[in-house]
C-alpha cells in the first residue's frame, strides 16, 4: 500500500503528468458543456398578389404580307412607275409592257361586238372583207420581216462569236475550246470553256431553225431565238467582264493590246444587243398583226353567219379575252405596301414568269417563333405578348397577340417545336423586317391570390407540403398545401393550406 502511495506521489510531482491531466479535463469539459449550434434557416412571407405564367421565346420579324411579282407574258418593258422604297396602294400598276398590239386587238373585238349587236349593212360587209384582206397582206409582210430578223439575228450572233469573242479562245469551234486570257480560278476557266462549247450547239440549233422557218412555225422559232440570244449574250457578258478588268500587271499584255481586246468584246456585245432588239421588235409586230388578222377573220366569219345570240355571246367572250390579254401587260400590286425589289429596266426584254418585282406590307409586321412541345399546351390564340427588340433594348415594349399556332411540329436540333405567329397590336415605324423579337407570351394570370415562393414547396410522392415557421422563429412544422398556377417569376398560387402573413422555409442549411 505504501508503495502505491509513493508511486502516486511521484506522479503528482511530475509536471508532464499534471499537464496531461489538465488537457484531458479541458477536452472532456468542451464535449460535455458545448451547446448544439442552431440551424441556418431562410424563410419568406406568404403574400397576396398576382401570379403570372409566361412562355418566353425568340423569333424573327417578317412582313404580314409579301408578293413576288412577274409579267404574265413576254415583251419589252416600256414603263416602270415605282422604285425601291416607294409606297403603293392595292391595284397600283408597278410596270407595263409594250401593249400597242393588245390595245388594238381589244378595240377591234369591241368594235366587232358593237357591229354584231346593231346588225350589218351590205357596205359594212364589203368593208369587213376589205379589212380581212388588208390584215392578211400585213400579216404576210410581217411574217417575212420576222423571218428576215431570225436570219439576220443568226448572222449577227455568229459573227459576234467568230470575229470577236473567239479571239479570246484557242480552238473555239472545236469540242475542246480553251480560253487564252488569265482567269482567277480554274473552275471559272472550265466554266467558260464549257459555255463556249454550249454556244456552238446553240448556234447550230439556230442555223437549223433558219433553214426550216416558214409562216407556220415562225412564232415558235422566234421564241427559240429569244432563248438563243439570252444564252449567248449571257456568255458574252461574262467574257466582257473579264476582258474589261484586264490590266498589264495581271495579264502581262501591253495596255494597247488590252484596249484592242476591249473594243472587240464591246463590239460583240453591241452586235448581240442589236440582234435582241430586232428579234423583240419582230415578235411584237408579228403578235400584233396576227391578232389583228385573227380578229378580222373571226369577224368576217361572224358576219357571214349572221348576228345570232350565240355569235354575240361568243364575241363578248372574245372581248373579255382581249381585255385579259391587255391586262397581262401590267404588273399590278395585290397589296398596299412598300416596293422592295425592281430588277428589270425600261426597254429591257422580259420573258413570261421572270420574277422582277417584290412588294411587302408596310408598317404591319408579324413574328414567327418556335415553342417547345413542353410549353405549347399553354399557348392559345389571342394570348397577349410583350416584345422587345435588340435594337431598342429591354425597356421598350411592343405589344403583340398570338394569331396562329401551327398544328404540325417542326423539329429543330432534334427537339419537336411548334411555329407560333404573333402580330403587333399597333403599327410602329421603328419595327423593321428581319429584326430579332424577344417575346414573352402571357399564357395565364391569377389576380389577388395567396402566393408563395416556389422554392418553399416540397413535392414528396405526389404530396406537396410547406414548412411553416413557428412564432418564436426557431422551429418549423410541415403543412400540406394545394398548389394552383405556377408563375414564371418563381412564385406559386396557394389554393389551400396557408394564409397571408405565414413565414415559410425556403432553405435550410
Amino acid at each position: 500500500m505504501r508503495k502505491h502511495l509513493s508511486r502516486l506521489y511521484r506522479l503528482l510531482k511530475n509536471k508532464w503528468f499534471i499537464a496531461f491531466i489538465i488537457l484531458l479535463v479541458i477536452f472532456l469539459a468542451y464535449f460535455i458543456f458545448r451547446s448544439t449550434p442552431k440551424p441556418n434557416i431562410e424563410y419568406s412571407p406568404v403574400t397576396v398578389g398576382n401570379v403570372i405564367e409566361r412562355v418566353s421565346i425568340t423569333g424573327k420579324i417578317l412582313p404580314v404580307a409579301k408578293a413576288d411579282l412577274s409579267f404574265e407574258k413576254s415583251g419589252v418593258v416600256t414603263k416602270i412607275n415605282f422604285k425601291v422604297g416607294d409606297r403603293v396602294k392595292k391595284g397600283d400598276t408597278i410596270a407595263s409592257l409594250d401593249s400597242a398590239g393588245d390595245k388594238a386587238a381589244l378595240k377591234v373585238a369591241q368594235a366587232e361586238l358593237a357591229g354584231l349587236m346593231r346588225g350589218l349593212r351590205p357596205e359594212e360587209y364589203a368593208a369587213y372583207l376589205s379589212t380581212l384582206k388588208s390584215s392578211s397582206t400585213t400579216l404576210e409582210n410581217t411574217v417575212d420581216d420576222a423571218v428576215n430578223a431570225i436570219r439576220d439575228g443568226y448572222v449577227k450572233a455568229h459573227s459576234a462569236m467568230v470575229e470577236y469573242v473567239d479571239l479570246f479562245f484557242d480552238n473555239p469551234q472545236s469540242v475542246n475550246p480553251i480560253i487564252n486570257i488569265n482567269i482567277d480560278t480554274y473552275e471559272k476557266k472550265i466554266s467558260l470553256n464549257n459555255q463556249r462549247l454550249a454556244v456552238s450547239d446553240t448556234l447550230l440549233h439556230w442555223k437549223n431553225d433558219v433553214s426550216i422557218v416558214n409562216t407556220q412555225n415562225v412564232f415558235e422559232i422566234l421564241t427559240n431565238c429569244e432563248k438563243y440570244l439570252s444564252s449567248i449574250k449571257g456568255f458574252t457578258s461574262e467574257v466582257s467582264t473579264i476582258v474589261n478588268n484586264l490590266n498589264p500587271g495581271s495579264s502581262g499584255l501591253p495596255q494597247t493590246v488590252i484596249n484592242t481586246k476591249i473594243v472587240s468584246i464591246n463590239t460583240a456585245l453591241s452586235s448581240m444587243t442589236q440582234a435582241i432588239d430586232a428579234i423583240s421588235r419582230a415578235g411584237t409586230a408579228l403578235r400584233s398583226t396576227k391578232a389583228a388578222f385573227d380578229q378580222a377573220n373571226k369577224q368576217f366569219k361572224l358576219q357571214n353567219a349572221g348576228s345570232s345570240a350565240e355569235s354575240i355571246a361568243a364575241q363578248r367572250a372574245r372581248v373579255l379575252q382581249a381585255q385579259v390579254i391587255l391586262d397581262n401587260d401590267n404588273v399590278v400590286s395585290p397589296i398596299a405596301g412598300i416596293i422592295t425589289r425592281v430588277e428589270p429596266k425600261s426597254g429591257e426584254f422580259v420573258v413570261t414568269g421572270q420574277s422582277g418585282f417584290s412588294v411587302q406590307s408596310d408598317l404591319i409586321f408579324k413574328i414567327e417563333a418556335y415553342v417547345p412541345e413542353a410549353d405549347i399546351a399553354k399557348v392559345v390564340l389571342d394570348n397577349d405578348a410583350n416584345v422587345t427588340l435588340d435594337a431598342y433594348g429591354s425597356n421598350v415594349i411592343f405589344p403583340a397577340k398570338v394569331t396562329m399556332i401551327d398544328p404540325a411540329e417542326t423539329v429543330l436540333d432534334g427537339v419537336p417545336t411548334y411555329k407560333v405567329t404573333l402580330q403587333f397590336v399597333s403599327p410602329d415605324n421603328r419595327i423593321r423586317s428581319g429584326m430579332t423579337a424577344n417575346t414573352d407570351i402571357l399564357t395565364n394570370k391569377k389576380d389577388n391570390v395567396v402566393m408563395v415562393s416556389s422554392r418553399a414547396v416540397i413535392d414528396e410522392k405526389g404530396k406537396r407540403t410547406v414548412r411553416v415557421m413557428s412564432i418564436d422563429g426557431k422551429s418549423f412544422v410541415s403543412v400540406p398545401v394545394t398548389i394552383g398556377l405556377k408563375g414564371s417569376d418563381g412564385t406559386s398560387e396557394v389554393i389551400s393550406g396557408l394564409k397571408e402573413g405565414d413565414n415559410v422555409v425556403t432553405f435550410v442549411k
